[in-house]
């Protein structure tokens, strides 16, 4: 356990002295850290990131179980979202009932956004708005995605993965989202030691893929070690607030994709002109080498470093391939949505332009809107108005389609659930972010693991 050197306590004894006092119920003017939030200090986060901004004025939409709302360390943080898989909610609860991990999305939301009250657990990104939507399944990804998009957000989180290529539908609400100008962030997944499967959204094409490191900077064992791996973020050993309001502590690349949405918050609210392929690509730049020399399956490109983007510092003119084999697709799929003006890598000014098909759908539509009026007049007959645009009956109704009628029995995933978002795999998968066996205590109590300080790495440059 880190402790507290004298010089930290005389600062604090400092801001008493000075009138630096927190109101009842809020969290202090300047919260620091739980000890074993070690990213902290690795990304020099309070001494480098936060003197630039704490991610003000940014939305991040968390697509997982939902937001434990009501929790000290989250509220006045979320927003209304929506429950895409059909059920009641507009997402601030969190309604993850799997077993051994009672709140993945509130975990996530957590590492992003908390404020330091209850627990004293913070965000790297304290003062942004999380926009939570529950979604456990494809379908549902596919909309909460184009929900995201539609309702402002810059960054979407996606600590899921679902082995498998990447759905057709998913890849274009991908592209829908990417048109507005979002970052899209997903974990690699954590079965690295096992299958290995390549596994979606982390391989859907504009989608920053993240892999997990430890506390060395080594690869997570279990991360998964796959060509659309990105860049890597820590993803051992970190404390997450769960639904029960208790700090638990596990590894995952759950863990790593919320810090790096986090971080991606933090460059956004500093530079709100910056488009998302030229965010992408200065945080593959500045990226550190910390596995194999230069890009491995496992960490990508790297362990992101935030500082150099947020402070400018960023290579400039290098490759984006995330945005290079997404322009591919588009290119292959949707080739009327591929202009000259179509910004590429590293410039800055340009955005991604909107999908030129979304504006011919529309026309489409209101031609045939047209001709149904014209008949409807001429024939001079009425009828019932046609069914709205949207997800149809596709879209499931809830996480408990593949069960008997009935809600779920306490302490049991959801059927299309497993921790982590691996819909419709067998019990027992690996979960995205994966707890301790035993990880129990109070609320608010400190958490069962602490990274030991023997095995903590000199920070890597800022």
């Amino acid at each position: 356990m880190l402790r507290r050197s004298r010089k930290v306590a005389s600062s604090a004894l400092a801001m008493l002295v000075f009138g630096a006092v927190a109101w009842p119920g809020a969290a202090a003017a300047a919260p620091n850290p739980l000890p074993q939030e070690w990213w902290f200090k690795s990304w020099g986060v309070q001494s480098h990131l936060w003197p630039i901004t704490k991610g003000n004025g940014v939305t991040v939409a968390v697509i997982d179980t939902g937001v434990q709302a009501n929790l000290p360390e989250l509220q006045g943080v979320v927003l209304p979202g929506m429950n895409a898989e059909g059920g009641a909610g507009d997402g601030r609860e969190d309604l993850d009932r799997f077993s051994s991990s009672p709140g993945h999305g509130t975990a996530m939301t957590s590492l992003i956004a908390a404020q330091g009250r209850g627990t004293g657990m913070l965000g790297v990104a304290p003062e942004v708005k999380i926009l939570p939507v529950v979604a456990q399944s494809n379908p549902a990804y596919t909309k909460g995605i184009r929900f995201a998009a539609d309702k402002g957000a810059q960054v979407i989180n996606l600590s899921q993965a679902v082995a498998g290529p990447c759905p057709r539908d998913l890849q274009e609400s991908i592209a829908y989202a990417l048109g507005k100008d979002v970052v899209i962030v997903a974990g690699a997944g954590n079965d690295g030691d096992g299958a290995n499967s390549s596994s979606s959204p982390a391989n859907c094409k504009g989608v920053l893929s993240v892999g997990a490191v430890d506390l060395k900077f080594n690869p997570w064992e279990k991360t998964q070690r796959q060509p659309y791996v990105t860049v890597a973020a820590p993803g051992e050993d970190i404390p997450v607030i769960f639904k029960d309001g208790r700090i638990h502590t596990g590894s995952g690349t759950s863990a790593a994709t919320a810090l790096t949405s986090g971080a991606i918050a933090l460059i956004r609210a500093k530079h709100p002109d910056m488009k998302n392929r030229e965010v992408v690509r200065q945080l593959i730049a500045s990226a550190r080498d910390i596995h194999e020399k230069g890009r491995d399956n496992e960490t990508g490109f790297g362990i992101i470093r935030p500082y150099r983007p947020l402070a400018g510092q960023a290579p400039k003119g290098t490759a984006n391939p995330v945005f290079d084999e997404f322009d591919s697709w588009m290119k292959a799929n949707h080739p009327e949505g591929i202009k000259s003006t179509t910004p590429r890598a590293g410039d800055h000014e340009a955005g991604l332009a909107p999908i030129p098909i979304v504006l011919g759908a529309i026309l489409i539509v209101g031609a045939i809107g047209g001709v149904i009026w014209y008949v409807i007049s001429r024939r001079k007959r009425s009828g019932p108005p046609p069914p709205p645009m949207g997800y149809g009956p596709g879209a499931p109704p809830g996480f408990g389609q593949q069960q008997p009628p009935g809600p779920p029995h306490a302490g049991q995933p959801m059927a299309g659930q497993s921790m982590g978002g691996q819909p419709g795999q067998p019990m027992g998968e690996r979960p995205q972010f994966q707890p301790p066996q035993q990880p129990g205590g109070a609320p608010h109590a400190p958490p069962q693991q602490w990274p030991q300080e023997g095995n903590r790495p000199s920070p890597p440059p800022r």
